[in-house]
This record gives C-alpha cells, structure tokens and sequence, in this order.
C-alpha cells in the first residue's frame, strides 16, 4: 500500500485513510478494541477491556514496556490497607484536600473520583499480581531506599499543604530491588496475555482509519518481518534513561531507528470494531517537540535522564492530532531535581544567575526542577555556610543504608561540579558572577529567619539554619551540569473526555472511536506531576478507556443480535 503523506515533520505519522465504512477496506485483523502502545496505561487499558469481553489487540512499536518499565514503580494512593498497616490514617476526603492544593488539569469531581478510586486501584493492581509493602520511610527522600516501600512522595509535610490536610505517605511502590518500574509492568504484561489480549509487537503505528462519519475504525501498521526483530529491539536497548548522560547516543540510535522503519514496505490495515486506545506515550525523546516547547530544556538534552523509551516521540498524540484532536499542556515537564539526601543541603539558599532566591530549597523534587529551568539559562547556586557544607560532606559519604545511590552523584557535584568557595559572601558573590548586594540580601533575610526560628521563603523548620560561618560555598545547580542529576518527561496531550477516555475536539465534543490514556492524554496531573501520580493517572486512566470502549463493544453486539 503506498505511503500517505506525512503529517507530521518530526513523527512519522501520516494523514489518516478516509473511506466509506469498514467495508470497503481489505483488512488484515480485526478486533473489538485495538491498543496503540503496550506499557502500563495500554496494559491497564487492555486488561480492563478483555475481562469485560472484548477481544482486544495491543500493537506496540517494539516488544512493550514503554516509559512504565523505567519508572520507579511508585502509585499514588491512599486509604490503602499498606497505610493502614503503616500506622497510616488516612482517607479520600483527607487525600482531596491535600491535592486540590496541587496544580490541578481535571475538574474538581474528576479529582475526586480519582481519591475515591485509588485504594482500589492498588487493590486491582494486586488482583493483577502487583506486590507492595506496608514498610515506611518518614524522612524527605525523591525515592526510598532498598528496604522501604511506602513514602511521602509529595509535598504532604510542606507547613502550607499541611495546614490545610493530614500529611500522609501516599507513595506505593511495587515491591523489589532498584527503580521498580520493571516488576509493576512485568505483572500487567503476564495479567494482559494470561487473559487473552493478543499481542502485535514491532508494528509501529502509522496512521488511522476514519470513515465517513469522521469515526476511527481502524489503524495502519508497519509489518516489521519476525526475523528483523531482534535488531529493531537492539536499536530501541540504546535509549535508556538511566544511563547517565546518555543523550548524544539516545539521538544516534533514535535517527537509526526511523531509518530502520523507513525501510519497511508491508502495512497491515487493523479493523477495530469499537475503538482505537492511544496509550503510546509522550514526547520527551523528540528533540524537535522539545525545542519547539521549552528550549532551555532542550539544550539539556545531553545530560538530563529523559524519563521514557524511543516510542515515547509524540506520535501518539500526532495520531489523535490528525483526526482533529485537541492538545493541552505540550509546555509542562516534569522536571525532578533534588537537594536532598545529603539533609544539611537544606540548610542553605538556592539563587538564580541575578543572585536571586527563588524557591524553598525542599519544595517538592519536580517543584524545584522546574523553577531552575524557569531561571535564565536554567543556572542556579546552593549557597551554603561552612558548618553546613562540612555536615553536608560527611553525610554523603555516610549516608545510612540504602541512601548512598542519592548521596554519590551529590558528592561529585560537590568535588567536580564547578562548585565555588571564599572567605566573604561578597567575594563568592563574584566568583559565581552574581550581584554582590543581591546575594547579601538574600543570605541577610534567610539568616535573620533562622534566628527568629522561620523561614521567609517557607521552608519546613526543621531544614532552617544560619548561614552565617565562613568560608562560603556555592553549589553548582544549572539544569545542564553534568554532575546533577535531572529528570525529566512531558505532561500534555490529547485532550479527552473526562468520563470515558474519548478524545476530544477543539470545541469539546468527542472523536468516536478513538480514546487517550497515560501520557498520550492530558491527565491528573498534567499541570504538575507528584510523584507516584504518573502510574497511578496510567492505571485511572487506562481503566477508564478501557471500561467505556468495551461497553461500547458490548453495545454494538447486543444491537447485532436484536
């Protein structure tokens, strides 16, 4: 079948086929429900479909996995019998209030569903062989360390959010060693193909098939031959977002592998006889897309952790965009940086290239990344004292079990990052090329609130302290230092209906036959990510596509058989 021309300049996605109805297309397979992408939110979506009857295909560009497989495993959740074990009292009322404090991209009821929703989500998770663990860990941490199972993974013990809601660990993370991102889709995996969905692999998706009225009714693969598959996956293996400075090679082996899938000539044409679910992830591994949304963070490309797989390259969205899809909030990242662990990093000041404080150094992980990327030139110092720097020093390299993961990459940005240090704040002013009277001002109002036990900028008492014992020290934090250690995906995308899944138009009305979930999709936290929100939007997500598109399936055969 000859190529249709090309959407997109920087996917491959194409303009979609028109014709009349089903009929008047030669179809290669069919199926109720046909999934675009097979990582966690088409998994969730597929499994949901299939054990309500449908027959469901996943296609996926490579094996599976997606951006799922990376993460970190953790699902955001609570009135969770892991709390409860915990010692952990908490409820959906308590766990409302704490979000809608949170920059919010759903409506309030559709926020509150999900609150309502999320102990059952961990409860359905298990059903699907997911393991977590009752084990806590109180201290502020982007991640727990081996052992330790359940955290706050917000900014639940910030004095602000917690004036307003109990703090409470909502952070599950699927038990095992490491980032357990591996251990939460391996279990959906086994659960999707033990309850029938069938699997399409290495069958990059190219463009829909829409009928006369403008309904999706089907989808156009690429038909990579079995025998090719190892060495389509092999290309897919060089983008890992774990691999430190990993971006020059991620863009080598990227440009491979579209010229790899150029080379395919057999398309297969997919019947789906109830809906098309887009679950192919974001964009943060197209470079074009990022530059075009946030340039700063795309100079970064070389040293930031790119949270994601190569499928994560915007052409999950460009296919809901060439039916006439609508987008939302392309230009908000989830931008993860940390001061701590080392814990004495908090007693200092984080200030901009104009010598300016301009967040509380232990605001939330993503909080924090993206106000340095918000910063001229994405530059940013931690200013500290020495009695801080020399605790700071000691707690990296003795960091306690577990934590030595976190503290390592601080202590060589310590060493080898670019870090300055100098008898007077206005010599070190210099040294970093700040406004010695603006960082005067900063450290002079940080000092006198930690005298008067507070913190102007808000930070919790607990992190407050003088800085006031020379010599001084300057941290280097810029988005793109090498020794830091930055992580980053995208949160927009198609807009959808916020009870079904469907996506929608411009002017709010539905594509029918076509449905968004997972980072495809504007979801929960579209405006800004808490950590855990991710897998536990794939999982709301996914179930709720794959719900509506299976009643819709159970429809269309009751009314075949009246």
């Amino acid at each position: 079948m000859a190529k249709a021309p090309a959407f997109s300049n920087d996917t491959p996605v194409e303009q979609p086929l028109r014709v009349r109805s089903a009929n008047d297309v030669r179809w290669d397979d069919m199926a109720d429900v046909v999934v675009v992408g097979f990582g966690g939110a088409g998994a969730v979506a597929a499994i949901t479909a299939r054990e309500r009857g449908a027959d469901v295909l996943v296609v996926d560009r490579f094996a599976g996995g997606g951006a799922t497989k990376w993460s970190g495993g953790v699902t955001y959740a609570g009135a969770t019998r892991h709390q409860q074990a915990a010692g952990i009292h908490d409820d959906a009322n308590n766990m409302y209030a704490y979000l809608s404090q949170e920059k919010m991209s759903v409506r309030p009821e559709t926020l509150r569903r999900f609150c309502e929703e999320s102990a059952g989500q961990i409860e359905w998770m298990e059903a699907q062989g997911v393991r977590y663990d009752s084990t806590l860990f109180e201290h502020k941490t982007t991640y727990p360390p081996e052992g330790s199972y359940l955290y706050y993974s917000g900014n639940e013990k910030v004095p602000s959010y917690a004036a307003n809601a109990r703090p409470a660990a909502r952070g599950h993370r699927a038990f095992g060693a490491g980032f357990t991102g591996y251990a939460h889709y391996a279990a959906l995996k086994e659960s999707a193909i033990a309850k029938g969905v069938r699997v399409l692999a290495h069958a990059p998706a190219r463009r829909l098939v829409v009928d006369e009225s403008d309904s999706v009714i089907g989808i156009e693969v690429l038909a990579i031959p079995p025998k090719l598959h190892e060495a389509h996956e092999a290309l897919n293996a060089c983008v890992s977002p774990m691999r430190p400075m990993g971006g020059a090679r991620a863009e080598k082996a990227i440009k491979a592998a579209r010229a790899f899938e150029d080379q395919i000539t057999t398309r297969k044409l997919i019947r789906a006889r109830s809906g098309v679910v887009l679950a192919a992830g974001g964009f943060i591994y197209n470079l074009a897309k990022l530059q075009q949304q946030r340039p700063t963070y795309a100079r970064a490309y070389r040293t930031v952790m790119r949270l994601g797989s190569m499928g994560c390259d915007g052409s999950g969205i460009d296919l809901g965009r060439s039916v006439g899809g609508n987008t939302d909030y392309l230009d908000n990242f989830f931008v993860a940086r940390s001061i701590a662990p080392p814990p004495a990093l908090l007693h200092g000041i984080i200030i901009n290239a104009e010598g300016k404080r301009f967040i509380n150094e232990d605001a939330y992980t993503a909080f924090l990344g993206e106000a340095i990327g918000d910063q001229t030139g994405g530059k940013a110092w931690l200013i500290l004292d020495h009695d801080a720097y020399r605790l700071a020093r000691k707690q990296a390299l003795f960091p306690g079990k577990g934590l030595r993961l976190y503290t390592m990459p601080t202590l060589l940005n310590m060493l080898f990052g670019g870090a300055r240090k100098a008898r007077t704040m206005a010599t070190l002013a210099r040294r970093i090329g700040v406004d010695p009277a603006a960082l005067q001002r900063e450290v002079q109002a940080a000092d006198l609130g930690a005298q008067r036990g507070s913190d102007p900028g808000g930070k919790a008492p607990e992190n407050v302290a003088r800085i006031a014992r020379g010599p001084f020290h300057a941290i280097n934090m810029d988005l793109d230092n090498r020794f830091t250690v930055t992580m980053m995906f995208s949160l927009g995308g198609l807009t959808v209906d916020e009870e079904t899944g469907e996506v929608t138009r411009s002017d709010g009305h539905a594509i029918r036959g076509l449905y968004a979930a997972g980072r495809t999709a504007v979801g929960l936290m579209s405006a800004a990510d808490v950590s855990g929100m991710a897998l536990a939007d794939t999982i709301f997500s996914g179930r709720r596509a794959g719900r509506h598109v299976a009643a819709r399936s159970n429809a269309m055969s009751a009314d075949a058989a009246a």
